[in-house]
């Protein structure tokens, strides 16, 4: 019943705040990578505390810089060839027709017909430009935690808690660190194989398409799904080499599989140990409220959350009900 009553109030609060809590999640979860990477530097190199966070951060300011100016010069590349991919985009159409599959063309004829892809290309840029302008916010929000930090350590040490809480409050912090450690790793293996392949195979989006895998290994289910059909379709329309393109979706999806089912587990020493009706009801659920954004945060906060619950008496029933088998020991 207590369920029941709360439930309309927390998608309320997610749907009606999510020009704040989106930024908010992104900016802590931000906050836990560089926590996390800072603390891996100074226990392997012994750097002082503060020169190694400095370190940390000024290197992924750096890196994401570059980052959007390889994107930003890879899209705009690919726009100024878009009347190509356009015209080879209707010669596929049309072998389409000529082997009587026009049924695959009429049943969406109307989206086919408005398919422009210097309007899409266009699209994707001004979308990332809007993207490193919200990122204005997150910055700030990320400022104000790292100011925070140190006051909320003082607080903590001013409740005067009980040790046991104490351990179990460190038990989290450590497993939620450890856990967006080893998966900033894979996905960014995930990432770095899909663009080599894809530059193997001539793709003229292998930065953006590389850069895409990296983002979508963090959401489950669709996201390597997406990372490998994408590519497949652009290398379709790019080349007019059906072939070319099959090799390419197969050597994709081994890359996928490999750090997904292999070498995340081996790593990880398990699997997320998520339900997977958990997962695909929570990736529904933000990805209707959240859109992008709402698939993206939804693995993360469910770990967060499997983490948390796991570690206390009144919440473990919770815990297990989100794990995947049940064992959250």
């Amino acid at each position: 019943m207590l369920i029941i009553l709360i439930l309309p109030i927390v998608i309320a609060t997610l749907h009606f705040g999510k020009f704040l809590l989106i930024p908010l999640l992104f900016s802590f979860f931000i906050f836990i990578l560089l926590k996390s990477l800072n603390e891996k530097i100074i226990t392997k190199t012994q750097m002082n505390h503060n020169f190694s966070f400095i370190v940390v951060c000024s290197s992924l300011i750096v890196f994401f810089y570059l980052l959007g100016i390889l994107i930003e010069q890879n899209i705009e590349g690919v726009i100024s060839q878009s009347d190509i991919y356009q015209l080879n985009f209707e010669k596929v159409l049309t072998y389409v027709e000529g082997q009587n599959l026009g049924i695959l063309i009429s049943l969406s004829k109307n989206i086919i017909n408005n398919i422009n892809f210097n309007f899409i290309f266009s699209n994707i840029l001004n979308i990332l430009t809007n993207i490193a302008g919200n990122l204005s916010l997150i910055l700030v929000l990320l400022i104000f935690i790292l100011l925070e930090e140190k006051f909320l350590i003082t607080k903590f040490n001013k409740l005067n808690l009980d040790r046991s809480f104490k351990t179990i409050f460190f038990k989290i912090k450590n497993q939620i660190y450890d856990y967006f450690q080893i998966k900033l790793m894979t996905s960014g293996l995930t990432g770095v194989l899909s663009f080599i392949i894809l530059f193997l195979f001539s793709s003229d989006l292998s930065i953006f398409f590389g850069i895409l895998a990296f983002l979508l290994n963090f959401v489950p289910f669709i996201g390597s799904l997406i990372a490998v059909i994408l590519p497949f379709l652009f290398s379709l329309i790019q080349k007019l080499d059906l072939i070319n393109s099959l090799f390419l979706f197969i050597t994709l999806l081994i890359s996928q599989v490999l750090v997904g089912n292999f070498i995340e587990p081996k790593i990880m020493g398990k699997s997320l140990n998520l339900s997977p009706i958990i997962m695909l009801i929570t990736l529904s659920i933000l990805g209707k409220l959240w859109g992008l954004s709402g698939m993206f945060l939804s693995v993360p906060i469910l770990v967060i959350l499997l983490i948390t619950f796991a570690n206390f008496k009144k919440t473990r029933k919770i815990a297990i009900l989100i794990s995947e088998k049940g064992n959250i020991s």
